[in-house]
Formats: structure tokens, C-alpha cells, sequence
């Protein structure tokens, strides 16, 4: 009985004209909102490729040079692109994509497409997953609206029941009709965001596996809200005396859900927990820094530069051996104070990026509400192009900035000794100072972070189907 009555809706939707155009009007979407990533994203790699490029040629060119002075000219750490960007570029048009690797500073990350792109550019937010976020819902609503309600006014209800089909019968064929047509949608998108990440980009360097991982995670969060949503307006067509009535509700339901609620959500997160000024966050670090200063004759002190010292030769040094060693003692004190000051940029950091995840964490409460905001978190999580994944990014590119300066103060400290900076590092050392290799953090960290959102999304979809099939079924009036 199911597969009749999918037969029937099936050819009951290819012989409405209207759903044809709608179909079209929605692939030509998708498709350009793979081709505005595709455009985006491919010209970002290359940006990030020819920029890394001359950032060592330059580096390497420096000739004799003091390796204090190397460490303010020092170099820039790029962020590869995402996995997934061209699917959902997430936050990286607003979070920076270059940190540049400073002695003393731990900057932030800059360029910044958004604040650099013209009106047309700004386009680059009409991506794959934003069309999906609001389109699917809406071909969902136009082919389901009145899939109960116009059976109903038509008068066919009555024969289809009095046919020996169950209601039960009756909205699960609906229902897999309706998803199956959207989810199809689904399929196409993420296989071409997928194939455009594969083929076009160098896979960001991830593993197939992962990418694989990337395309069933992301098809498979977008099939539950898909499910929510199809369970809803068969929901709302089944209760609804009038086809139109339905629509109204459902379009009604779509504005504040899908459009309005995800968008406000940013807002009072925002309000609620703000984000310092960067000139506040600058003046607070400023005073960090300053109270946190260490006496060169303190133990804690001592200690560090104990610590520097052996690091340097690789080797326990007793007291009498790093008294007689011939050692720059100003290389010292600037590798003390990069090992003191990098503590206090991380616990600063910590606490900016902990900001940001109490804004997502008060967005998340919202999402009780609407789905919709559950799932944008998990669209960029999988994408790898989430708040989370800039975090990450910004950390890995400190790490690397301590791992230059160390190595360009341990050249000083070995091989020049007294209290100057006069030392000339021959042209060749700066072929050994370590390169930025960037990999982003593997989808299973990704899922662990998002676990309240999946849960959340997930309980929309089971709540709205045993919803569809129990309240609906039981509200029925044939």
C-alpha cells in the first residue's frame, strides 16, 4: 500500500508544471551557490599558496643578519583553506586568515575578507549550506503544504481512507515522498561540495577518509532537519482544515524559525556577552603584562632561565657549567621574557575564545526554538570553519611563533657571547627556522564539541515525526 501511494505522489508531482519550475529555480540556487564558493574559496587557496610562497623566499633572502632583528621581521602563518569551505564558509570571512609571527607579540589573526570586500564580494556568504539552511525548507513547505489539507478540499480523502488505507499508510508515503525529493537535493550538494574540495582545492591536506566522514556528517545533520521540517508541515496540512491556512502557518513558522530567530539569536548572544574592543583587549594585556614582570634575582626567574639555557645546548647543565659558559646573557633574558610573556598571551586568549563559546553556548539555549541555529553549528563544525576551528588555527600558529623565536634567540645565546646584539647569523641559518605546516583538527574533535547540537536537532526530528504520525494521525477529520 505504501509503495502505491508513493507512486502516486511522485507522479503527481512530475505532472504539476509548477513543481518542475520549482525544482529548477532551486538547482540554479545550489548551483550557484556552489559556484560563488567554488569562485571564493579557489581564489583564496591560491591567495594563501603564492603568499606562503614569498613569505620564505623573503625570509631565506635575509642574508647576514642578528637574529633579534629576524624575529620582529620574522614570518606569517596562513590558514590553509577549510575542508568544507566552499560548502559553508562559516565564520571565515570575519575571524582573520594570516597571524603574523612577531617576537614579543602574539598578534592577532588579520586580513579579513569581509571588512576588505566590495558590496559584489560580499556574495561569498551565498554559499551551499546557506541556500540548503533556507530553501530546502521552503520546497519542503510548497510540495507539502497540501499534501493532507487539499486531499481534504478535493474530496479524495475520503476515497483514499474508504480504499482500505490506513492514515497511518497515508502519511508515511507522504512523508517519504517529500523527503526523498528534498534529501535528493541534500545528496547533490554535499557529493559536488565534496568533489570541489577533493579535485579543487588540495583537500586543505586532509585525508580522504576524512572528507568521506565530512560529506556523511554533513548529509546526515541535514537529513534529520530535513526530516523535522517535512514531519512539521505534513503535521500542520494534516490539522489544517484549508490548503491555504496551511501555508500560511507553515511560511509563518518559516520566517521566524529558519529566518529570523538565527539571525536575532546573534544578536542578543552578542549583547549578552560581548566582545572586548580591541583596544580594550590590547590595554588589559598591556596591564597583564606589566604586573606579571619578574624580577631577574626571583627564583621563579632563575628558574626560567635555568630552563632556557639547558634547552638551548640540550643538556642538564649543572651550576658551575652554566657559570663558565660563554653565552649571550641578552638572548637569555629575551627567551625568559617570550617563555614568561607567551603565558599570559595564552591564558588572554583562553579567555577571549571562552567569550566566544558563551556566545554560541546562549545561541544554543535558542535553538529549543529553532533547529535551525542547532544546525548552522554543526554545518561549519563539519566544515571545519567554525569559531572552534579559528581557535584552534590561532593556537598552532603561537605555537609556531614560540618555536621561531626560540630557535632565533638560541642561535644568539650559543653563538655569541657578552651582552650586545651585534651577532650576524650567516645567510644560510634561516633555511633551518622551522616552516608553518598547518593540518586542521580531525572531524572526531569536531563531534565532540557539537554534541549538543546534534542531540539537539536530533530531538527535532524524533519529536516532529512522532508527532506527524500520533497527534496528526489523531487529529485527522477526514
Amino acid at each position: 500500500m505504501n509503495k502505491a501511494i508513493i507512486a502516486k505522489e511522485f507522479t503527481e508531482i512530475v505532472r504539476d508544471g509548477r513543481a518542475i519550475v520549482l525544482f529548477g529555480i532551486v538547482g540554479l540556487l545550489l548551483l550557484l551557490g556552489l559556484v560563488t564558493g567554488f569562485s571564493t574559496e579557489s581564489t583564496r587557496s591560491q591567495t594563501v599558496f603564492d603568499a606562503k610562497v614569498a613569505d620564505a623566499e623573503v625570509f631565506n633572502a635575509q642574508g647576514a643578519k642578528n637574529p633579534h632583528s629576524a624575529a620582529h621581521f620574522s614570518r606569517m602563518a596562513h590558514k590553509p583553506v577549510a575542508p568544507f569551505s566552499a560548502f559553508d564558509p562559516g565564520v571565515s570571512a570575519y575571524v582573520g586568515q594570516v597571524v603574523w609571527l612577531e617576537g614579543h607579540y602574539r598578534n592577532p589573526a588579520m586580513f579579513r575578507a569581509a571588512e576588505d570586500a566590495t558590496e559584489l564580494g560580499r556574495l561569498e556568504n551565498f554559499s551551499l549550506a546557506g541556500v540548503l539552511i533556507l530553501i530546502i525548507p521552503l520546497l519542503v513547505i510548497l510540495l507539502g503544504y497540501g499534501s493532507i489539507a487539499k486531499e481534504r478540499e478535493q474530496g479524495t480523502l475520503r476515497q483514499i481512507i474508504s480504499s482500505g488505507t490506513s492514515l497511518r499508510s497515508l502519511l508515511l508515503g507522504k512523508f517519504i515522498t517529500v523527503f526523498s525529493i528534498s534529501f535528493a537535493f541534500l545528496v547533490f550538494s554535499i557529493v559536488l561540495a565534496a568533489v570541489t574540495s577533493l579535485f579543487v582545492f588540495e583537500a586543505s591536506s586532509q585525508p580522504l577518509t576524512d572528507l568521506f566522514l565530512r560529506s556523511v556528517s554533513l548529509l546526515f545533520v541535514y537529513g534529520l532537519y530535513t526530516a523535522f521540517v517535512t514531519a512539521t508541515t505534513l503535521f500542520i496540512s494534516a490539522i489544517v482544515q484549508e490548503a491555504k491556512n496551511s501555508l500560511l502557518i507553515l511560511l509563518g513558522l518559516w520566517t521566524v524559525m529558519v529566518v529570523s530567530l538565527p539571525r536575532l539569536s546573534a544578536s542578543i548572544a552578542e549583547k549578552v556577552y560581548p566582545s572586548p574592543q580591541s583596544s580594550e583587549f590590547w590595554e588589559a594585556m598591556d596591564v597583564r603584562l606589566s604586573e606579571n614582570r619578574l624580577d631577574s634575582s626571583s627564583a621563579e626567574y632563575v628558574a626560567a632561565e635555568r630552563v632556557v639555557i639547558e634547552r638551548a645546548f640540550g643538556k642538564k647543565l649543572t651550576e658551575s657549567e652554566i657559570e663558565n659558559l660563554a653565552i649571550n646573557t641578552r638572548g637569555v633574558r629575551l627567551e625568559v621574557s617570550e617563555v614568561i610573556d607567551s603565558e599570559i598571551y595564552t591564558a588572554a586568549y583562553a579567555e577571549l575564545f571562552k567569550n566566544y563559546a558563551n556566545q554560541k553556548n546562549f545561541r544554543r539555549l535558542l535553538s529549543i526554538f529553532s533547529p535551525t541555529i542547532a544546525l548552522q553549528h554543526l554545518s561549519q563544525a563539519f566544515s571545519g570553519t567554525d569559531v572552534n576551528a579559528h581557535e584552534h588555527f590561532s593556537n598552532e600558529a603561537e605555537r609556531q611563533r614560540n618555536k621561531i623565536v626560540r630557535v632565533l634567540n638560541e642561535e644568539l645565546i650559543i653563538n655569541d657571547s657578552g651582552e650586545n646584539l651585534r651577532y650576524l647569523a650567516p645567510p644560510e641559518f634561516w633555511e633551518t627556522v622551522p616552516e608553518f605546516e598547518y593540518e586542521y583538527p580531525a572531524l572526531e574533535i569536531a563531534w565532540r564539541q557539537s554534541g549538543a547540537d546534534f542531540f539537539i536537532v536530533l530531538a527535532w526530528a524524533l519529536f516532529s515525526t512522532v508527532g506527524m504520525f500520533w497527534l496528526g494521525k489523531g487529529r485527522l477529520e477526514v
